[in-house]
């Protein structure tokens, strides 16, 4: 398209052309007019056209006059226009922004991005009156193997349990009236019953089940009930519960229980306290079935026996602190955290609880406020703070030789609230002084739950593609090796043959 202020200097020039020609022409137009040579005219003949000269050339000066009064007002007016709507007729320009300029009650919507909705599948939204503080998704799984059910925590004490399509099934009293700081969920030794430990502000632990009718596989199914078991045996004076997690040793189950100042308490289920350490770093994450933890300056093990901890530090961690940790979904041994200097750090945890080692595999910096929390599933890592979420790759096969995970897009949470809510109610934010931490759960497969502030949350289920590069790897390197002790193996039997042979002959 043609530039607009082109034309107008075209227009202002061809006007200031035409006009001076006209000015200059109409003077020598009544001066080279031809004499009349015929002495018996009238005087009033020549009087005449005398005025009508006089008239014309007047008119034109007024022409003129008039044409640099507007050229004048042009000039004034473009000189005045912001460059931004001097671009607005741009092919290039929204088309939102064109009304919004073109109308004075129009507002611009916050652009659409296809990223998050072609890589996650929305399943349900909810919406919380109260101001939400954990999340689970409780281990309850269909036909298909999905889950089936996630609990979401608040402020007051209470626990809101969701069917996957967003039906509201339970909401709970857990009996005291503390924020939920942490929860954790575990299935029974009992069909269709689970168990539900909360974490509370004030240090309380409590242990609540959960049970689902013989119609569970129904969707329209309200047949879930939960109940009070009982409290843990533990100071309600205590700081508050920052990490609950549960080890399984053959049918008996201990729940491991974190505080803000770094106590690491061991529980039983018949709610006692089985024995308590404390730790020089606070512990962030646990490794399921080895205790083994990940803490905010190293690595630790707990030897449930004696009661004792071994700690070590990260080699290559440079004394920075760890925020936050999560374990990969396939990969046990590796974990990803993210460091008081902004780094999206991966490490690797091996060993067992007599001999293990800490290593950081790869730094990457990221410039992200905090408060953030991280989650994965299988093959990618997703990164979540108050503003946006950004999905990281973590299972290709080049990531194995490369530096760190692979980011492969990010979206804003209103973004991703304007899917499914007007404008109205997505831009809407309460302001809050103290910054609340992100709220991300999933089940480690491909569903996702998020929290997307103003107490909503919605449910995804993941598009994303796994590879099985990894596994492929080790696969091979498994035949390659077995291969290896084979042919060794023969060739030993062979030396042991020869020998005897030659013993025999002498």
């Amino acid at each position: 398209m043609a530039d607009p202020l082109n034309g107008k200097s075209f227009f202002i020039c061809f006007s200031l052309l035409f006009s001076f020609t006209l000015l200059f022409i109409s003077p020598l137009y009544a001066t080279e007019s031809p004499v009349i040579e015929d002495v018996s005219t009238d005087v009033a003949v020549s009087v005449s056209e005398t005025n009508r000269e006089a008239v014309l050339l007047h008119n034109l000066e007024e022409l003129v006059k008039n044409l640099t009064e507007l050229v004048a007002n042009l000039d004034a007016k473009l000189s005045a226009t912001p460059l931004k709507e001097k671009n607005e007729i741009s092919v290039d320009d929204d088309i939102g922004e064109e009304k919004e300029r073109g109308r004075a009650k129009a507002f611009s919507v916050t652009k659409y991005s296809p990223f998050w909705s072609e890589r996650f599948q929305f399943t349900s939204a909810v919406k919380l009156n109260s101001d939400a503080t954990c999340i689970n998704v409780l281990p309850f799984r269909d036909f298909e193997g999905s889950s089936k059910y996630f609990a979401i925590g608040d402020s007051k004490g209470r626990v809101y349990v969701f069917l996957r399509n967003g039906d509201v099934l339970i909401e709970f009293f857990t009996t005291v009236d503390s924020p939920v700081t942490a929860m954790v969920s575990y299935s029974s030794v009992f069909k269709n019953s689970s168990f539900v430990v909360t974490g509370h502000q004030n240090g309380a632990v409590l242990l609540h089940r959960i049970h689902e009718g013989s119609n569970g596989e129904d969707w329209n199914s309200n047949s879930v009930s939960m109940e009070h078991v009982g409290k843990f045996d533990v100071d309600d004076s205590a700081d508050p519960v920052t990490l609950l997690e549960v080890h399984h040793v053959g049918r008996v189950r201990y729940i491991l229980a974190t505080d803000l100042s770094g106590k690491l308490t061991v529980l039983t289920e018949n709610r006692t306290v089985y024995g308590s350490v404390i730790p020089s770093s606070r512990p962030l994450v646990f490794l399921k079935q080895r205790l083994l933890f990940l803490t905010e300056s190293g690595a630790g093990s707990l030897d449930l026996r004696s009661m004792k901890i071994r700690e070590t530090e990260c080699e290559g961690l440079n004394h920075s602190l760890a925020r936050t940790y999560v374990f990969d979904a396939a990969e046990r041994s590796k974990a990803y955290g993210f460091t008081s200097e902004g780094e999206i750090i991966h490490v690797l945890l091996h060993g067992d609880i007599m001999n293990f080692k800490c290593r950081v595999r790869s730094k990457k910096k990221f410039q992200m406020e905090e408060p953030v929390a991280l989650q994965s599933i299988k093959g990618y890592l997703l990164v979540i703070n108050e503003e946006k979420v950004f999905a990281f790759n973590v299972s290709t096969q080049h990531y194995v030789r490369t530096a760190g995970p692979r980011l492969l897009f990010s979206a804003g949470l209103e973004e991703i609230r304007s899917a499914f809510l007007s404008h109205r109610e997505s831009s809407s934010r309460t302001t809050t002084v103290v910054k609340t931490r992100p709220l991300i759960a999933s089940d480690r497969e491909n569903l996702l739950v998020i929290g997307l502030e103003n107490g909503y949350f919605a449910v995804y289920k993941s598009k994303l593609p796994t590879l099985k590069g990894d596994f492929n790897n080790a696969l091979e390197q498994s035949c390659v090796l077995l291969h290896t002790i084979s042919i060794r193996g023969l060739a030993f039997l062979c030396q042991e043959e020869r020998i005897a042979h030659c013993m025999g002959t002498r």
